[in-house]
């Protein structure tokens, strides 16, 4: 069954363990949906300003061969994490700057989900994204899914039985729902609805009961759970309990100073939480505007 609607798939990686573990979940979403799969490696060629045009040349020539063995180590990696697959795949090595090319290439391909494998760092908010997933997040107009390195080995198969969407009562919350449920009924997974409810916030729901849409329902197994208290730190506190495998999250971006920005939750828990985070953009394609906080 296609989970979500989604057809085509774009991972890009860089050759580290946690962008194998990204392409294992990239493998694991395209074969619970049908999906083809694209993988995608970016390096960006630059001489410097003061090489003459004999030593640029030069340099052109061994830039192809190093492309070529790009292009040979790639399909390894995807051997070595994906094994002896049936999915339908293409690899592809592109001379540029990694977050451009992601995002032109998934335009290129009309991909309807990026996944990513994503280095954590630490930094004044305790942790920080890598900047070309920070940027990807910003910027894609599709869901992206990213992967953080897990504190402890992954199992040799990435199963996926416990979902956590965090909800409010805005159109973005929506579609992340229906994500989520799309994503439970594909890996027949338990999806847990939960709704924090903030000390003087803004769009809350009194009864998740009646504010899940009907269709959502149908071959789904949903939880609702409420908590009080602060949205991030509540979303990441279940999360962290043991079994969850993935959150399916709404992300509101606005335009600042000509720029885009994600709600203060959505950044905090892709930051924070201890397992893959599914971000469905308020400007995806066919979603109509909507605050996620």
């Amino acid at each position: 069954m296609q989970a979500a609607g989604w057809k085509r798939i774009l991972c890009p990686v860089d050759f580290s363990e946690t962008a194998g573990l990204g392409l294992r979940y990239a493998g694991a979403f395209a074969r619970c949906s049908e999906s083809s799969l694209t993988v995608l490696y970016a390096d960006r060629f630059e001489p410097p300003p003061y090489f003459t045009k004999s030593q640029i040349d030069q340099l052109i020539r061994q830039c192809r061969d190093c492309k070529a063995h790009a292009e040979r180590h790639l399909q390894e990696f995807v051997d070595a994490n994906l094994g002896s697959s049936l999915l339908e795949m293409e690899t592809r090595v592109v001379d540029g700057y990694p977050a451009e090319n992601i995002n032109r290439t998934s335009r290129e391909l009309n991909a309807d989900l990026i996944v990513m494998g994503t280095h954590g760092r630490s930094g004044l908010n305790r942790w920080t994204l890598g900047s070309v997933t920070e940027r990807v997040l910003r910027e894609t107009r599709i869901p992206l899914l990213t992967v953080r390195p897990p504190m402890t080995p992954p199992p040799p198969l990435l199963e996926i039985r416990n979902i956590l969407c965090p909800v409010n009562d805005t159109l973005v919350a929506r579609r992340s729902l229906a994500y989520a449920t799309a994503l439970g009924r594909c890996f027949c997974a338990l999806v847990t609805v939960l709704h924090v409810r903030e000390k003087g916030g803004s769009h809350g729901i009194e009864s998740l009961d009646t504010w899940i849409p009907g269709p959502d329902r149908a071959g789904s197994e949903l939880r609702p759970l409420y908590r009080e208290g602060e949205a991030a730190r509540e979303i990441v506190g279940i999360a962290s309990e043991p079994g969850c495998d993935l959150i399916v999250i709404g992300a509101h971006q606005r335009t600042f100073f000509g720029g885009t920005v994600l709600g203060t939750t959505t950044v905090r828990v892709v930051r924070h939480a201890p397992c893959p985070v599914l971000s469905v953009s308020s400007q995806c394609p066919g979603n109509e505007m909507g605050n996620s906080e």
